[in-house]
């Protein structure tokens, strides 16, 4: 975890009031505030000015009283008074050139600032990682509370890594890692928490309890939407098959009947034996073709084939033939054939 300091630093006199060039950022090696903040460490200058410059895409911003961190995040205007352009180490320390904008140069010029407080970045055994920002202020020491600086009534307020490991509910022995890990995890809490609000249509800053109440009856309703539907679904399928079953039984019929009727050209069959083939035919194709082939052959004479044709199953009282007797038997079971 890093942290952003913000420290005093004199501004060189001019003679002819022509504001300067070059403006002395960091001290080199070990150094601290005049109230005992610190002790900061510079020790890699060509990284921290590498470093430095790519984060700020190469215009690093120069303002007054650290405006772009304290009134920026208000949406006050924040106007910049200069910009440094290159960074540069020297023995005692890192310095900027900068380029003045015409506020900047008249301020310069009128000599309304004794002092510049850049914004640095430090981890926590107060190596120095980057500078960020540039302020001109009157202010000795430290700039604002925003920037880990001095505060009106010259309190520290350094982030207490004790205090965050505690608020985070982490040992004692976690490392800065671990604290890091824990944010981000509890970042993610938070976004998650504020997507389900808004899919079951509630505020993101609903409470928890009340989140998980909207879920579960969400779920509940979505359940017994899904039940309806597949109930839905059944009965229609149960409907289609009971029709495509009737069709089916219909097509059956219809065939049985249309071979019965190309049947009767062919062999001796009365009215009996042809109801009997006609249910077997719908049952079993081949059984009924196989009995068929058994039936007497009808004569040519044109005359016996229509007196066949048209006689009737017999008298009252006259027994099946055999014929019909063994198709009826093959059909009808034997406990029901007294029937």
């Amino acid at each position: 975890m890093n942290i952003v300091t913000s420290i005093h630093m004199a501004l060189p006199d001019s003679a002819d009031n022509t504001p300067p060039e070059w403006i002395h950022l960091t001290p080199a090696g070990t150094f601290g505030g005049r109230d005992g903040r610190g002790p900061f460490r510079l020790t890699d200058p060509d990284a921290v000015i590498k470093r430095s410059m790519r984060m700020v895409g190469g215009k690093m911003v120069v303002d007054e009283n650290h405006a772009t961190h304290v009134a920026g995040p208000k949406g006050e205007s924040t106007p910049a008074v200069g910009w440094v352009v290159e960074l540069h180490a020297r023995k005692d320390g890192i310095w900027g050139r900068v380029e003045w904008t015409r506020r900047g140069a008249e301020l310069m010029s009128d000599h309304a600032y004794r002092g510049i407080s850049p914004a640095i970045g430090s981890r926590p055994d107060g190596t120095v990682e980057w500078i960020e920002a540039v302020s001109l202020t009157n202010r000795p020491n430290f700039g604002v509370t925003t920037l880990h600086s001095q505060n009106h009534d010259n309190q520290e307020t350094r982030m207490d890594l004790a205090q965050l490991r505690r608020t985070l509910g982490l040992s004692e022995t976690a490392t800065e890692d671990d604290i890091n890990a824990a944010i981000a995890r509890g970042k993610a809490a938070v976004t998650l928490h504020a997507s389900l609000a808004k899919a079951v249509g509630l505020d993101a800053n609903v409470s928890d309890a009340a989140l998980l109440a909207a879920v579960q009856a969400k779920g509940t309703e979505v359940s017994t939407h899904a039940q309806t539907e597949i109930d839905s679904l059944q009965g229609q399928l149960t409907a289609q098959k009971k029709a495509f079953d009737a069709l089916q039984g219909q097509l059956a019929k219809t065939s049985a009947e249309n071979w019965i009727k190309d049947l009767s050209r062919r062999k001796e069959i009365n009215e009996k034996a042809k109801a009997v083939l006609i249910t077997l035919h719908m049952q079993d194709v081949a059984a009924a073709e196989d009995m068929a082939d058994g039936l007497k052959d009808l004569p040519d004479d044109s005359l016996a084939r229509l007196s066949l044709h048209s006689q009737g199953t017999g008298r009252s009282g006259d027994k099946p033939d055999k014929l019909v007797s063994a198709m009826e038997s093959a059909l009808i079971p034997a406990d029901k054939a007294g029937g």
